[in-house]
Parts: C-alpha cells; structure tokens; sequence
C-alpha cells in the first residue's frame, strides 16, 4: 500500500470521526436538551399559616365550613387562581395542570378535636 493511499484513508477516517462527533452534538443539542423545559416556579402563596392564628378561620375549621374558609382565604390568593378548601379529607382534583397545596393540621382546646385543612389551589386557563 503506497503513503498516498494510506494518507487518504486517514484523512477519511479522520473526516468520519469529525462528522460522527458533529451529528451527535446537533443531536444532543436540537432533540436531547428541547424536552428540558422551564419550570414555572411553585408559587410562595403560604396562606394557611398566615390565617391560623385568626379566630374567625378557627370558627370556620370547628364548624367544618370549607365556604368560610375559602372566603377568608381568598384576598391572599392572587385572582389569576382558582381555589378549592377541603376538611379532614383530600379532595381529587380534576383539570387542572398544576395543583399547588397548603395543609394545616388545626387542635382545639374546648372540644379537644383536631382536623386538617386542605387548600388547593391552581392557575386559571388561558
């Protein structure tokens, strides 16, 4: 085999890894990092602890109001979010893409019962 044709044979072989690595690089980069996307960040809503101390939103987990509480709850929620209140049992949630959730874990002293309060709440459509 002459110098010529075995320097040929390497400028291909040497075309071929450089190509190879071009592919995958175009590959990695358009395919592999396109299905990494933005998270939107969980909003820092803390309602639940913001209210506990309120004696109004006491009444209303000792009367097992969830209307009540979703009502006082309400004004610390921002209005592009749906909201839903739910007591001593999760609630199944449909439609939504995104749920985020605030549970509080309430104890009285008179009657000596103890319940937990379930807030959900997501980002409206559109």
């Amino acid at each position: 085999m002459s110098r010529k044709m075995r320097d040929r044979k390497a400028y291909m072989r040497t075309m071929e890894a450089f190509f190879a690595f071009f592919i995958t690089f175009i590959f990695v980069v358009f395919v592999v990092l396109k299905g990494v996307g933005v998270k939107t960040p969980t909003p820092e809503l803390d309602v639940l602890p913001a209210l506990e101390q309120r004696d109004d939103f006491r009444d209303c987990v000792n009367a097992a109001n969830a209307t009540c509480i979703e009502l006082l709850a309400r004004p610390f929620i921002p209005a592009h979010y749906m909201i839903k209140v739910s007591i001593d049992v999760p609630e199944q949630i449909t439609g939504a893409k995104d749920i985020y959730t605030e549970t509080i874990f309430i104890v009285t002293n008179e009657t000596g019962t103890n319940r937990i309060v379930y807030l959900y709440s997501w980002l409206l459509p559109g």
